[in-house]
């Protein structure tokens, strides 16, 4: 089976852990302070998941005992070996602020977006220690595996990352460290295990594939709407949380104040 590459640190070494959860798209385990996200074969892939057989998440129960050792995985007599790997961090190809706007205005035009307790207005203004405060705003607001106010945040810590490397615009990388580098400790304490983990991999730009590929068509690389459409699909509002925050990013990294 494949893993996300981010998890090679993780996977490289003994961890036992527990499943601490089993649901229609998937189950989740703790391993030390990571969540691991157990995703069948096919479907949308997350920086922190490792692809499984359909036939064993049926068979999963929470609670189950599993393990990580040398590149495997281990839960409920299954040994999943991992011998190929994705990269959560998307490479995007160069764009100008202006297409980047204009790619970015047709999604803003098609659905809905979640309140983002101005971090979007702050990203804009290169204010850190606004872009800080909302997003102490959003950790852990709303209920969820992953908080609406989280996904916000990930979309936007995440993309303003990507987004500012595309379009050359260094700040947005230091403003991205400032922002996040306060929240591990505040993540661990006002949302969920699951979330705080996303957080993390977000600070470095890894993402699902649905928020990748709504990046690289806000780059020129794919229809905008189409992709965000994929996104908007995930969860019960996790797109349209992720979907805010990264076109919170891409006004920031657009030049719009």
């Amino acid at each position: 089976m494949a893993a996300s590459a981010a998890l090679r640190p993780l996977l490289a070494e003994p961890t036992e852990g527990t499943l601490l959860g089993v649901g229609e798209r998937g189950a989740w385990a703790r391993l030390g302070d990571t969540v691991l996200v157990l995703l069948p074969a096919g479907t949308t892939r997350s920086p922190n998941g490792i692809e499984v057989p359909r036939v064993l998440l049926e068979r999963l129960e929470p609670g189950a005992a599993c393990r990580a050792d040398a590149g495997g995985f281990e839960v409920a007599d299954w040994r999943l070996e991992i011998r190929g790997s994705w990269d959560p961090r998307p490479t995007l190809p160069p764009v100008v602020p202006a297409g980047l706007r204009e790619r970015a205005a047709v999604v803003r035009d098609h659905f809905v977006p979640a309140a983002d307790e101005g971090l979007g207005a702050a990203l804009a203004a290169s204010d850190a220690s606004a872009a800080a405060a909302a997003a102490g705003r959003l950790v852990g607001k709303g209920p969820g595996l992953t908080p609406l106010g989280d996904d916000v945040l990930i979309g936007a810590l995440a993309g303003a990352g990507l987004l500012g490397e595309a379009t050359g615009d260094r700040r947005l990388a230091h403003l991205v460290a400032a922002t996040a580098r306060p929240f591990d400790a505040l993540a661990r304490e006002r949302t969920t295990a699951l979330s705080a983990t996303l957080l993390r991999h977000a600070g470095r730009g890894e993402v699902d594939d649905a928020s990748a590929g709504l990046l690289r068509a806000l780059c020129g690389r794919g229809d905008p709407e189409a992709a965000l459409d994929a996104l908007l699909a995930l969860g019960h509002s996790s797109g349209t949380g992720l979907a805010t925050g990264l076109l919170a990013a891409a006004r920031a990294a657009g030049g719009a104040s």
